[in-house]
C-alpha cells in the first residue's frame, strides 16, 4: 500500500526558478562573506566586490558545464535514435 504519491518530474519552469534562487542565494552568501571580511579588516569594499564577482563567475561556469553535459546527453540520444531509424 502506497501512501506517498510519486513526485512528478520537474518542468522547465521549476528548474528555472530553482536555478534563479540558487544564483541569488549563492551571490548573497559571497557578498555577505566579503562584507564581513571588509568590516573586520576595516578595508574599502574590496573583498565584498571580489567575492561577489567570484560567486557570479563561479555560478556561470557551473551552469556552462551543466548545460554542456545535458546537451551531450541529448546529442547522444539523438544520434542513437537516428542510427536506429536507418537500420
Amino acid at each position: 500500500m502506497k501512501f506517498i504519491p510519486t513526485p512528478k518530474p520537474m518542468t522547465p519552469v521549476d528548474k528555472g526558478i530553482s536555478q534563479g534562487a540558487e544564483l541569488a542565494a549563492g551571490v548573497l552568501v559571497f557578498f555577505l562573506i566579503g562584507l564581513g571580511i571588509d568590516t573586520w579588516l576595516g578595508t574599502v569594499p574590496v573583498f565584498m566586490i571580489v567575492l561577489t564577482v567570484f560567486g557570479v563567475v563561479g555560478y556561470f561556469v557551473r551552469m556552462y558545464y551543466a548545460y554542456n553535459s545535458v546537451m551531450a546527453k541529448l546529442e547522444k540520444e539523438r544520434s542513437e535514435k537516428s542510427r536506429g531509424d536507418q537500420a
